[in-house]
């Protein structure tokens, strides 16, 4: 009866902690606001009935990340399914203000926003600092697959930036932790 009782608490404590960085890793994924707020509500939501279940609280930052994933995909899914695409539907957030004195961090978000789906989410992921074994969950690949995968998407991030193999793409990655957020 008590872990009923501090669930909500819990679950509040984890959106004040988390919340922000699920919208940005979820809106790097469907690039549409109200899209990524449906699907942080929905995440946390979940995240309630599995607190309130007396479900397992041992790596919760990773799970908000492996559900708020899958709830995105869905939403990508359904998306597809049901609504016609028009240029009127590409609807886009406006960039944060970021001191990019060169246009290296610009040049990163292009680049970003031109990789298959799968490349953008292992990178968004890695660059919210989940382990390869909590990538694997949200991504749904094998954990064995992750390096390998995740090497290759900053290759081609890398290749789609004019920069190969030396390090500079990834360097963006680690500095600005959340390219892809517009």
């Amino acid at each position: 009866m008590e872990a009923r009782s501090t669930a909500p608490v819990a679950a509040r404590e984890l959106f004040q902690a988390h919340g922000a960085a699920v919208y940005r890793f979820v809106l790097v994924l469907l690039r549409h606001p109200q899209d990524a707020e449906d699907c942080v509500q929905e995440t946390f939501l979940k995240l309630l009935r599995h607190l309130d279940a007396g479900g397992d609280a041992t790596n919760l930052r990773g799970w908000l990340f492996t559900v708020a994933a899958h709830a995105a995909r869905d939403r990508q899914r359904r998306r597809s399914r049901w609504m016609p695409w028009l240029p009127a539907h590409d609807g886009h957030a406006p960039a944060p203000e970021l001191p990019d004195e060169d246009g290296r961090l610009k040049q990163a978000r292009d680049a970003l926003r031109q990789l298959p789906e799968r490349d953008r989410l292992l990178l968004a992921l890695r660059a919210r600092g989940l382990s390869y074994r909590d990538i694997a969950g949200a991504a749904g690949i094998r954990p064995a697959s992750v390096g390998r995968l995740l090497a290759r998407a900053v290759d081609r991030w890398g290749a789609a930036t004019g920069r190969r193999k030396d390090g500079n793409a990834y360097d963006v990655l680690e500095r600005h932790p959340n390219p892809g957020a517009r």
